[in-house]
């Protein structure tokens, strides 16, 4: 069976402080890039840099303490209660003042929506000290009023000096919100200009 071969020469670019886009049809390879980057696939050949020095494939532990990863499926266990959770995390205490996650703190992971699932994970993932955030489609299966108040939550990490890269296709958000951005396509990335949606219509990825 012959290599499926995803990405050549891919290339892409963020900036501390910055929401960085990254749009693509099914199978442009969007999360696989972000895998790589995460450390979560090795490739053939690629790297990456942060802050100027190039992380190798194998500093695994180098990469992760820049790196959050929030992969497009979930990442919580099920049966776990959400107080619980919340105690297995380094440093929560703002985290547990905040009422959306006060409202579901005695209750089980599988008894959250979707919506509230998702705002704990990015939240938690948020907690971390970390540079540079990947989240691989954070808004599917999340409801408007969440979807809002996630947009908040990143916008205050951006302001910490905090880096994030995600994927979308929930694009009447992103382009609101994004600094820059990306079009995945033929293996590559294609950087779009400040109008972003003008840009994905042109493309035939909306209309």
């Amino acid at each position: 069976m012959p290599d499926l071969s995803i990405l050549e020469e891919g290339y892409l670019k963020f900036l501390p402080g910055t929401i960085c886009a990254l749009f693509g049809r099914n199978g442009a390879g969007k999360s696989t890039l972000l895998k790589v980057a995460a450390g979560q696939i090795q490739p053939q050949t690629g790297l990456t840099i942060i802050n100027g020095k190039r992380i190798y494939n194998k500093s695994v532990n180098k990469r992760f303490s820049q790196i959050g990863y929030l992969p497009q499926d979930s990442m919580l266990p099920d049966s776990f209660p959400v107080y619980r959770l919340l105690k297995s995390f380094p440093d929560t205490t703002e985290l547990k003042k905040d009422p959306l996650i006060k409202k579901i703190t005695t209750q089980k992971i599988h008894e959250l929506s979707g919506g509230e699932r998702r705002y704990l994970e990015i939240s938690l993932l948020f907690s971390l000290k970390r540079s540079y955030f990947l989240l691989d489609e954070p808004f599917t299966g999340v409801e408007p009023l969440v979807i809002e108040s996630l947009i908040d939550r990143i916008k205050q990490e951006t302001r910490k000096g905090r880096g994030i890269l995600m994927t979308n296709h929930y694009h009447q958000y992103v382009t609101e919100v994004a600094d820059m951005a990306y079009f995945m396509q033929n293996k590559q990335c294609y950087r779009l200009d400040n109008d972003f949606k003008s840009d994905l219509i042109k493309l035939g990825y909306v209309r």
